[in-house]
């Protein structure tokens, strides 16, 4: 009931902006295409994009090494929802700036006894997307992507296999990556896009690895991920859009050592490393070029071992399969 009261304030705050004078025609403000699939990776010059996106896992399910799907003890069941404000700024007709923050939910209901659930701020992303090059029917461009370690990765309790009293909501970590970017646009009626990219996870010292023997905090090498991404949309008229599409990742294996003076040394985690691979639907409807109501699932088919940091509750390590459901709405002027 919480994150229904604030999407109405939110979605009350912009209708006041709606109204208000940002909605006017400015002489250095870029054109915006009226259907979405005419829409080039770059926001026009002058436009800001406002929005508030929600996302809502329920798991009742975790992979084994095999990656086969397995059934949670004794009746436990996952859930992991975020509220992403997201924030968008055409710099010029080639360059966007953007921002997307997360407030993070994570909570483990058991058959009996009293949940476990965390609150909290997650690790926000900013970045820019560059289009150096537009032709008539395709888009290329390229992003930069910062995400920075703003979330809780101090357990309150002692860490490790004995953290039961909360979860993390960020991982400590600091995230650098780089993409590419390709469309194809026929007509007014459909879009088709790809992407891929490489993501370097910096190595840092956490709160959630412990020296087994003495005191001190551990480090914590993520590994590295490829992505890539892609989708098909369709515009059926100027107002509604649908699009299907698909995300598959692959992550490196994930060491965890002390830090201390002298060489460190880092062991394995094991099963840490593995393939993901999510299909996605959405729907958007859009009365004018300022506002969006977007609407969307994903699920995930294939996917590694879902253990080594299911205890912390860290999605970005170890995300748990299921059906994530999704809602968006934005505003722009």
């Amino acid at each position: 009931m919480r994150l229904f009261g604030v999407i109405a304030v939110v979605v009350g705050a912009l209708s006041g902006v709606a109204e208000a004078g940002p909605f006017s025609s400015k002489s250095s403000q870029g054109e915006l295409a009226r259907r979405s699939v005419d829409r080039t990776y770059a926001l026009p010059k002058g436009w800001l994009e406002l929005g508030l996106r929600v996302e809502h896992k329920s798991s009742a399910h975790y992979r084994g090494a095999d990656g086969g799907l397995r059934e949670q003890p004794s009746g436990m069941t996952w859930q992991h929802s975020r509220a992403w404000l997201e924030v968008q700024q055409g710099f010029s007709n080639r360059v966007t700036l953007y921002a997307r923050i997360p407030y993070v939910r994570s909570s483990l209901l058991p058959a009996t006894g009293n949940d476990i659930t965390t609150l909290a701020m997650g690790d926000a992303h900013t970045g820019v997307m560059f289009q150096p090059v537009r032709f008539d029917s395709i888009d290329w461009a390229f992003s930069a992507d910062l995400k920075a370690p703003s979330g809780v990765e101090w357990p309150k309790d002692t860490g490790g296999p004995r953290n039961t009293g909360s979860f993390l909501t960020g991982t400590g970590i600091t995230n650098v990556g780089l993409f590419t970017h390709v469309a194809w646009r026929y007509n007014g009626l459909l879009k088709a896009s790809a992407s891929t990219g490489y993501v370097r996870k910096i190595p840092g010292i956490v709160g959630y690895v412990v020296a087994t023997e003495g005191f001190g905090n551990g480090v914590i090498n993520p590994g590295d991920e490829w992505t890539s991404t892609a989708d098909l949309q369709g515009n059926v008229t100027d107002y509604a859009w649908a699009r299907v599409g698909a995300q598959f990742r692959r992550v490196g294996q994930a060491k965890i050592g002390i830090n201390g003076d002298g060489d460190r040394q880092m062991d394995p985690v094991r099963h840490s490393a593995g393939q993901w691979l999510d299909v996605r639907a959405s729907v958007g409807f859009e009365p004018t070029e300022h506002w969006l109501v977007e609407g969307g699932v994903s699920m995930d088919r294939i996917g590694g071992d879902t253990r080594p940091f299911a205890h912390l509750g860290l999605e970005e390590f170890s995300p748990q399969p299921g059906l994530e459901w999704s809602g968006k709405v934005a505003v722009r002027w």
